[in-house]
């Protein structure tokens, strides 16, 4: 549990200190479905612009297994495309996966993050579905939908 702890200061203060960062951060909930264990998610994320079309999207997601925990602690940067609208987001990115397992004994293993989403800025709040790869010693399919203020 100290390494989860760490991990957690570690990206509030990334995000904290970030130029710029009251203006540029909002905060997220997700839900969803790690497709190839079958079993539901929820997580939490920060997003913060780094640069114009790029943002840092560290998050933190949750997976309800039987019998245990499973957390993955993810690091990933998008960049958000072009669409010519101001309603319509389309972006794709990467980054690491932490995944903290506590099933039969616990593991934590280091994996990479291969994503893509849509979104839709409605005011204040951006609703949107998301794909992503989870790639290293546990690979998925995670496949989310989750709401940005």
């Amino acid at each position: 549990m100290k390494k989860t702890s760490a991990l957690l200061v570690l990206v509030a203060a990334i995000c904290l200190f970030t130029p710029d960062a009251a203006a540029q951060v909002s905060f997220g909930l997700r839900a969803g479905q790690y497709t190839d264990i079958e079993e539901p998610m929820v997580g939490v994320e920060l997003i913060t612009k780094i640069a114009p079309h790029w943002y840092f999207n560290p998050n933190i997601e949750y997976v309800f297994v039987d019998d245990g925990d499973l957390v993955t602690f993810n690091a990933d940067v998008h960049y958000d495309f072009t669409t010519g609208s101001n309603v319509l987001l389309v972006w794709a990115g990467g980054g690491l996966a932490v995944v903290h397992e506590n099933i039969v004994e616990s593991d934590t293993n280091i994996g990479a993050n291969i994503l893509g989403g849509v979104g839709w800025r409605l005011g204040e709040v951006i609703p949107y579905v998301q794909a992503k790869a989870l790639l290293g010693d546990r690979d998925d399919f995670v496949v989310a939908g989750g709401i940005r203020f």
